[in-house]
């Protein structure tokens, strides 16, 4: 490259760098000497594949700063080497670089037309004196790349320091701007005639405006103000305040009756959003549990010794989901669903939640009553009727399997968001199990219900049969009501639905 070319530049490197980190082309050129010079090998190991210099975030990024070459500092910009219409990949890049000397610093100087200084923090040329301003502004620059530190140099001048770190983020210079404080001087003495001249200005116009305020304003302000704490402690939207003329006072009295009648409003809506969500929180929990958390916040785990669970299943649901579209599917078993939910709610039973095609519901909770064995067996014998009704108007081919089991059970509220009523407990599991060996269409309780169901229910033995977790349990069909058992079930229907409404 022609010497030409970095003298009109400028310039003390130009060098071609391809993404190897290997350099094409490229040379130096001593500005003050007028003679060409060797590329630093500093400078070279500052050019590899992985320096930052070589990396570039978008086609339009380049390098622009400061960076080190052995005692001297650089100037550099690094652009990205692209296609003839600026498209990449990039193919590697090109830097140009200028000593940071005293020519540089004078011409900087001179555009500025600042009294600049740059000291090199590693030149032994540095003053002593600006040892501290370093240490201070190192402290100040460690969160922040434009820490300044201004002190003042004398009567008529100061100083403001600020470090010039490098492409790498490391201090390498510390700039130092002298300013004469002329401005400073001079503004201090108009700022103390001004303020002279303010105060007692002030001091008239406050006498005049406090005796114009306190009769034309500050009287019926204070009415105004004394008429919306009234209405405040009251807590009666329906009133309010007077506002007669038409100034600014009686302007704020009407906007602050609209305020009132649109609070009104927001109250009144309030209450019924209200209403709205205490009714869809009883849709989610029972009425009890409902009330402790509204009361409490929380809701308290209860103990139940007796409560009779029912688990239900869809018999052949998988194939029925791979006949069916989503929508179709979705809207049967919705319609499966709300059938169960209306026996529940018939039976005064308390539904605990559905699990993809499996139904879950148990009687003696929240509120306990003896006859929970017999409510859930009218509710699986009302269940097989419902589906048979239901397969027969869809045709479907409708099934379902049901487990039944009594025992103790722990019940309450878990979570924040979305939060449920759940059961927990070995009587929950062992229904479980009940409804997962029973047979399609048919009723499997265990002994525990048995014992509660023998009385006036037809019940045939099954036998034994291996559960998961319990090993062998002896295990019932129910099969429906005995004949004097009708009339006791037609009553249980009845009081259920006065007594659970």
């Amino acid at each position: 490259m022609h010497e030409s070319a970095f003298e009109s530049l400028g310039l003390n490197f130009i060098i071609f760098i391809n993404r190897d980190g290997e350099i094409i082309y490229g040379g130096g050129y001593d500005q003050e000497a007028e003679a060409s010079i060797p590329i630093p090998a500093d400078l070279r190991r500052q050019l590899t594949p992985q320096s930052p210099l070589m990396q570039f975030p978008h086609l339009a990024y380049h390098h622009q700063g400061l960076i080190p070459v052995k005692d001297k500092l650089l100037l550099v910009i690094v652009e990205p080497i692209l296609r003839s219409d600026a498209t990449g990949p990039a193919k590697g890049a090109l830097l140009m670089g200028r000593y940071l000397d005293a020519s540089v610093t004078e011409t900087l100087a001179q555009r500025t037309r600042l009294n600049l200084q740059i000291h090199s923090l590693t030149a032994q040329t540095m003053p002593k004196e600006l040892a501290p301003v370093v240490e201070t502004l190192t402290a100040q620059g460690q969160d922040s790349k434009s820490a300044m530190l201004i002190r003042p140099q004398s009567a008529t001048a100061l100083a403001s320091y600020a470090l010039w770190r490098d492409l790498y983020g490391q201090p390498q210079a510390l700039l130092q701007v002298r300013l004469s404080r002329d401005i400073y001087r001079q503004g201090q003495i108009s700022l103390f005639y001004l303020g002279i001249a303010l105060l007692g200005s002030c001091l008239v116009f406050t006498a005049s405006i406090l005796l114009l305020l306190d009769r034309a304003i500050l009287k019926r302000l204070l009415r105004l103000s004394m008429a919306v704490q009234h209405i405040g402690r009251s807590n009666d939207l329906t009133q309010r305040v007077s506002g007669e003329g038409n100034d600014e006072l009686s302007q704020l009295s009407h906007q602050i009756n609209d305020m009132l009648g649109e609070l009104q409003i927001s109250h009144q809506k309030l209450a019924e959003e209200q209403q709205k969500a205490e009714q869809l929180l009883l849709n989610i929990l029972p009425a009890p549990i409902a009330d402790e958390l509204l009361q409490t916040k929380a809701s308290i785990p209860q103990h139940f010794d007796e409560v009779t669970i029912l688990f239900a299943d869809i018999v052949g649901f998988t194939h029925l989901a791979n006949r069916l579209s989503p929508i179709n599917l979705v809207a049967l078993l919705n319609q499966i669903f709300s059938a169960f939910d209306s026996l529940a709610e018939q039976l005064g039973l308390e539904k605990i939640k559905t699990i993809g095609d499996a139904y879950m519901v148990a009687a003696g909770l929240p509120t306990p009553r003896d006859d929970h064995a017999e409510a859930i067996a009218e509710m699986a014998l009302a269940m097989q009727q419902v589906t048979a009704s239901l397969q027969a108007e869809s045709g479907e081919p409708l099934n379902i399997r049901i487990g039944i089991n009594t025992g103790v059970v722990v019940a309450g509220v878990i979570g924040t968001k979305k939060f449920i009523y759940d059961l927990w407990g070995d009587a929950v599991n062992v229904a479980s199990r009940m409804e997962a060996s029973s047979e399609p269409g048919l009723i499997q309780v265990t002994t525990a219900t048995y014992e509660r169901l023998k009385a006036t229910y037809q019940l045939d033995k099954r036998g034994y049969i291996s559960v998961k977790g319990r090993g062998e349990m002896e295990t019932y069909w129910l099969r429906g009501r005995r004949p004097e058992g009708l009339l006791s079930s037609a009553h249980l229907m009845a009081q259920s639905s006065q007594t659970y409404p």
